[in-house]
């Protein structure tokens, strides 16, 4: 059987549950922490007329990508440089390092979970709207511009509320930091220009009966609804407290569940994590998919088997 590589960050609890899955099951699997490149670890290419070889040296063990079947791959940004680069020089050793790394899927035939050229492509949120739109999903009426006056034109027409979100969250950005949906308010409208450097999404507000969190594995998809609108703090957001609100096991109705499978299909993908709202009428509104997205917390308010689904994916090309 081939091995199942981890390519994470130094601190990942969910790859820490994956890999003690694995290990139970006496699957071999390694880890890389692709954080800590290229200080801590070694990454190697040999090409010749008489061959193509690749391996990994990190944490003392050599990994011969030769002996790999499939890849979770959740982070590949390397961060290990030492201190004291000016910012040319940084930004230099930064380039190479993610050059050397984005190879990897150039250079084997290993089953990725999920392939990096579709996960970014994926992490687009125009990118996600037009496909969900393509696939007939229902989603909210959206702009997503660096032009304050387009933003001032739709708030304009909207006949109710409008939020803003940022494409993507900062990196290492503390807790008590993040970036929550929020309405646009008059403050906002006063700052708007500040768009112009940070392009930003804003969409209607669609009414909500509650939210479903929904994570999909190839041909697996475990449902989870979000009683998001019980408690004040969560209604608009319910990460402002997702330790607080219920949740619960549900199944979707066979068109959502049939047009989110060829949601995946047309991305490329094969793990996503979706958030939809369902309408006080019963309306399925896609909000967005994170390709790499956490479910750690979904299993265990839930105890749904998304660990051992997404073991099985991996496990299934190791062995051929």
């Amino acid at each position: 059987m081939k091995t199942v590589l981890i390519i994470t960050a130094s601190f990942d609890p969910q790859a820490d549950l994956l890999i003690a899955e694995l290990r139970r099951r006496s699957v071999p699997c390694v880890r890389w922490n692709t954080y800590e490149f290229p200080l801590s670890s070694l990454l190697t290419y040999r090409a010749s007329n008489s061959g193509f070889g690749a391996e990994i040296i990190s944490d003392g063990r050599t990994i011969d990508l030769a002996s790999i079947g499939s890849i979770w791959w959740q982070w590949d940004e390397p961060a290990g440089f030492p201190a004291g680069l000016n910012t040319a020089e940084r930004r230099f050793a930064e380039r190479e390092a993610e050059l050397a790394v984005n190879a990897l899927p150039a250079i084997g035939q290993f089953a990725w979970i999920n392939h990096p050229t579709c996960e970014r492509l994926a992490n687009s949120k125009a990118g996600q709207l037009f496909a969900a739109r393509t696939v007939g999903l229902e989603i909210p009426r959206t702009v997503i511009t660096n032009n304050p006056d387009e933003v001032r034109a739709f708030i304009a027409t909207a006949p109710g509320q409008i939020v803003y979100k940022a494409s993507s969250p900062p990196r290492n950005i503390a807790a008590d930091k993040a970036l929550f949906t929020g309405l646009v308010t008059d403050e906002t409208l006063a700052n708007l220009d500040l768009i112009r450097i940070t392009p930003g999404i804003f969409q209607e507000r669609i009414d909500k009966s509650y939210e479903l969190r929904i994570t999909v594995i190839g041909a697996r998809i475990f449902a989870v609804k979000i009683d998001s609108q019980a408690l004040a703090e969560t209604q608009l957001d319910w990460r402002h407290a997702q330790h607080n609100v219920a949740y619960e096991p549900v199944t979707l109705p066979r068109e959502i569940a049939t047009k989110i499978t060829a949601f995946m299909e047309h991305l490329g993908l094969v793990y996503g994590a979706f958030d939809f709202i369902v309408t006080p009428d019963g309306r399925y509104v896609f909000l967005e998919v994170n390709p790499g997205g956490a479910y750690m917390w979904v299993e265990a308010a839930t105890g749904l088997g998304i660990t051992q689904a997404l073991a099985d994916a991996l496990i299934e090309p190791c062995r051929t």
